[in-house]
């Protein structure tokens, strides 16, 4: 037998409801809600396909600002639960206001179930369509959507390689890297690569919020737990139900705070502050830090065993420096990108600030280099930036042997090359002064990828 779509009906007249649940039952999966709490906990547990919403909902029954802003929630959480709006002949206005918003159609009352079930096919329809297409884009294109993140090297191409696999799974993601080499970006693309794409993304800083504040931040409070706590408060976990939550920085995670996390981790449960019954969360977590863990570990900082847990599916971005052959690239995709922004748009570097920008270590990774190439297409005065547009001064490297000195210089000079050149082969052997066989083993030899 085949499984009945499933819709979910908000109304608070419990007749209404039951008139619209006995009228749509022998067709699809019906689920009541008679408020927005209990709505979004139908959402959040199980979610339909389409949303049957009649916009007087408590506390203001006669008024629409509660079915509102329930529309608002359900539109950011994702676009493919349709929403049909139930209204009366005189909120006419208030349910084209709310397709404004995101409401796939709206039926007025009284309503007409025969010609309810015309609207709910088609929505469902359209609903599973968008799900397919979504599902078929991702297989067809194979690309990981990693925003920003501009790399042609071999480490990066395998890190993205790492991430797209692993976003499949549902297990816990360490990422770790220096400040400013796109952790977050990295983050944000694995959830867009999973299964709970269309769900909730909750990001928390744990460095950034006080250490009183950040278990309730993290994992809510009942009305009265402690003083000033005058409403309930769901927490971040909660809201990433069925989604994910990144925990930017978890090496300043309190010890305290690290045992409820590990316990969420092991039985999928967590406790309001003040909160006396378990609550099942469905959410996966990706931590993100820019310290070395195992040496907190060491430290008595960070605990082993929460460690291990988190430590599931490590991933490492290399700092700038460790992938020399991104450098030209990303110069050239920041300038690119600010010129536009700015009006005319630049030949590109001069030969000196190219040498300054593939000589420099990069302290502050992608993060400074886009404010220093951001800076310098505010200050170039001619059509190409100059070494001290961008604050640059041409390092000399440090190298352990001759031979390292050679490969390093090489590899810049290639690196160069291509990137004045638009990374067109034949015309980067001709400023190298090599034939275009000799440029293909030397791109190869330095693992040097092309940019199309």
């Amino acid at each position: 037998m085949m499984e009945k779509d499933h819709i979910l009906i908000v109304e608070d007249e419990t007749s209404m409801a039951k008139q619209l649940k006995w009228g749509l039952a022998d067709l699809y999966d019906v689920s009541v809600a008679g408020d927005a709490k209990e709505a979004l906990e139908v959402i959040d547990a199980r979610p339909p396909l389409v949303v049957l919403l009649d916009l007087g909902l408590p506390p203001d029954p006669d008024g629409s600002t509660e079915g509102i802003r329930l529309l608002e929630q359900i539109a950011g959480m994702t676009r493919r639960i349709k929403v049909i709006i139930i209204t009366g002949n005189t909120q006419r206005e208030v349910a084209v206001k709310a397709i404004g918003i995101g409401a796939y159609d709206y039926h007025q009352k009284p309503v007409n179930i025969e010609e309810l079930k015309i609207v709910l096919k088609r929505a469902c329809y359209l609903s599973r369509l968008e799900e397919h297409v979504s599902r078929l884009e991702k297989a067809v294109t194979g690309e990981s959507p990693i925003e920003g993140m501009i790399a042609t090297s071999k480490l990066m191409m395998e890190l993205f390689e790492r991430a797209r696999r692993v976003a499949k799974t549902g297990y816990p993601v360490l990422i770790q890297g220096q400040s400013g080499t796109g952790k977050e970006r990295l983050a944000r693309a694995i959830h867009q690569l999973s299964d709970r794409s269309e769900r909730p993304l909750v990001i928390v800083d744990c460095g950034a919020i006080p250490e009183n504040l950040l278990e309730s931040e993290l994992f809510g409070h009942e009305k009265g737990s402690f003083t000033g706590a005058h409403a309930r408060q769901i927490g971040k976990l909660e809201r990433a139900q069925h989604g994910t939550v990144v925990l930017d920085e978890i090496g300043e995670l309190p010890l305290a705070l690290q045992v409820k996390l590990l316990r969420f981790l092991q039985e999928g449960t967590i406790e309001r502050i003040g909160g006396k019954e378990p609550i099942v969360v469905d959410a996966r977590v990706i931590a993100i830090t820019n310290v070395n863990l195992t040496h907190a570990v060491k430290e008595g900082l960070f605990r082993e065993d929460l460690y291990y847990r988190l430590n599931v599916v490590p991933l490492y971005v290399p700092a700038l420096k460790e992938r020399p052959e991104d450098i030209p690239v990303l110069a050239k995709y920041f300038l690119d990108t600010y010129s536009k922004e700015i009006g005319p748009r630049f030949k590109g570097f001069s030969p000196s600030a190219m040498d300054a920008i593939t000589g420099y270590d990069w302290p502050g990774n992608v993060r400074e280099m886009q404010n220093r190439i951001r800076r310098g297409v505010v200050m170039a005065e001619g059509d190409r930036i100059e070494p001290r547009d961008i604050d640059l001064e041409a390092p000399r490297q440090e190298v352990n042997t001759l031979k390292e000195a050679r490969d390093r210089a090489e590899a810049a000079a290639i690196n160069l090359a291509l990137a004045r050149n638009n990374y067109n082969i034949t015309r980067a052997a001709a400023d190298l002064d090599v034939s275009r066989p000799t440029l293909h083993d030397l791109i190869k030899k330095h693992n040097i990828m092309i940019q199309k």
